[in-house]
């Protein structure tokens, strides 16, 4: 019998609950800045309720002290926070560094559809793509050919005012918070609760300036976490203690985290290098990775002040690479062919050629687990998607950096990469590849022809793993994790 017509059945009942919504404050301060406290800690702990981390959320408040204007990065609200750790007792138990420019170049532009883009809009201040001109994903004058990092319009009118105060409100998707299971809070120690720890960023690297702010120019303040909390009795904690007892006093919940690496590529580089990722995990699900200008990057270099006056955590390109791979010990991801950034000239991958956003979305697509939904590239499209300019200095783009600034309704594109190398990536197992019982060497294959790569700048790649993690809860009210 259809489900639709057959009556006999009932919703199983629940054990007696409650829900409540309770907040966390910082447990170090109510005002933090990049120049002095800098640092958020929020204990989260409760006697007799679980946390429901997927129904919670961070909030706060952000004043523009300073005299200037500014717009956030892709990333939202996360952009305010360059790393995010959760520690319990002094331990470390997640930490995802460079989580601005994780969530800005990667994770917002390829997970959030133009849809989810206009609910964050309310939530996080993200205005990337929010615009109610027509315009405001069109092709700025300077064009496409011949551009590695591609020039979109910017609303301008999401600008934050000089003076004003700004409120966001954030999931935190890391860690112990990114699995679906409630976390027993009834099992910690009371007197070592789970600790959340958000680091600010800098202040010239949240997103685009009208000129380069102080440390003191981004003030957060009315900080909170707001838990979904599930209250039970003791009844049920008490069988929660014995599933423990019987687990070998530990109970295990299962999440994902990340781990970050970085490397250098010099100018005028050729051929292929190598550039050393080492995860050491047990199962690694995928690899993400953008790379940009190291003249770019650095506010002392020849483009000073450029980093503030432009969307500096996003502003990613492809390099001028032809072609790319994973090496996991002998093993190569893909197997056999490499990503391919280049279409055909002359029978042959050429840089001039367009670049091949279709392959390289996909695969990025699959290693942040969009691929198979409706819109699996989210906001990438073929103005956004990494286009190809050798240099940054000014006019060697079609357009000097004088003119990255708010009022010049401007914005760069992005240019994210990964690749999957779980091997159920469809289920929820731990089925990702293993560098750790035989500590197999992991690299990042980038392929040049010798003319393509000629007169770049150096670069800086950005490099993180997306692993499995294991946390588990003891009888000793301590958790653990393993990885």
């Amino acid at each position: 019998m259809p489900s639709t017509i057959d009556y006999s059945t009932m919703l199983p009942l629940s054990i007696p609950a409650m829900a409540q919504r309770r907040k966390y404050f910082p447990s170090n301060g109510s005002t933090f800045s990049a120049a002095g406290n800098r640092q958020i800690r929020i204990e989260i702990a409760h006697p007799s309720a679980l946390l429901d981390a997927t129904h919670s959320y961070l909030e706060f408040a952000v004043n523009n002290a300073g005299g200037q204007t500014f717009g956030l990065d892709t990333g939202g609200a996360n952009c305010f926070f360059d790393s995010i750790r959760v520690e319990q007792g002094g331990k470390l138990l997640s930490y995802v560094q460079g989580n601005n420019r994780l969530h800005s170049a990667i994770l917002s532009p390829v997970q959030v559809s133009s849809e989810g883009v206009g609910s964050e809009s309310c939530t996080e201040g993200q205005r990337a793509y929010n615009s109610p001109i027509a315009a405001s994903i069109a092709v700025a004058a300077a064009g496409q050919a011949g551009n590695q990092y591609d020039v979109s319009t910017h609303n301008a009118a999401a600008f934050h005012a000089a003076g004003a105060t700004m409120r966001f409100s954030m999931p935190i998707t890391s860690g112990l918070f990114s699995q679906d299971k409630l976390i027993p809070l009834p099992l910690v120690d009371q007197q070592a609760p789970i600790t959340l720890v958000l680091d600010l960023a800098p202040a010239a690297d949240v997103g685009c300036w009208s000129a380069f702010p102080l440390a003191t120019d981004i003030v957060v303040v009315e900080c909170a976490y707001v838990g979904h909390m599930i209250e039970v009795g003791p009844d049920v904690i008490d069988q929660f203690k014995m599933v423990q007892q019987n687990m070998g006093g530990q109970l295990v919940l299962s999440g994902q985290d990340f781990e970050y690496f970085t490397a250098s590529v010099g100018a005028a580089t050729a051929g292929q290098v190598a550039l050393n990722c080492p995860a050491r995990k047990r199962s690694i699900k995928s690899f993400l990775w953008c790379a940009q200008s190291n003249d770019y990057a650095n506010t002392a270099g020849p483009l000073v002040g450029a980093p503030a006056t432009a969307f500096n955590q996003s502003f990613c390109g492809n390099m001028n690479i032809e072609s790319w791979q994973f090496q996991v010990g002998p093993m190569l991801y893909p197997p056999g062919e490499p990503v391919r950034c280049w279409g055909q000239t002359l029978g042959a991958p050429a840089v001039g050629a367009e670049f091949n956003r279709g392959q390289c979305a996909l695969e990025l697509a699959k290693a942040v687990g969009t691929m198979g939904t409706t819109n699996p590239t989210g906001t990438l499209n073929t103005i956004t998607y990494g286009a190809d300019t050798v240099g940054l200095a000014s006019g060697e783009n079609g357009i000097g950096f004088v003119t990255h600034v708010p009022t010049s309704d401007t914005k760069v594109g992005v240019c994210p990469f990964g690749l999957s190398v779980d091997s159920f990536a469809r289920d929820v197992v731990e089925s990702g590849v293993d560098t750790a019982t035989l500590a197999q060497e992991t690299r990042l294959l980038l392929n040049w022809a010798a003319a393509d790569n000629s007169g770049a700048e150096a670069q800086v790649v950005h490099i993180w793993a997306l692993l499995d993690q294991h946390y588990y809860f003891n009888q000793d009210g301590s958790i653990t994790y393993s990885n």
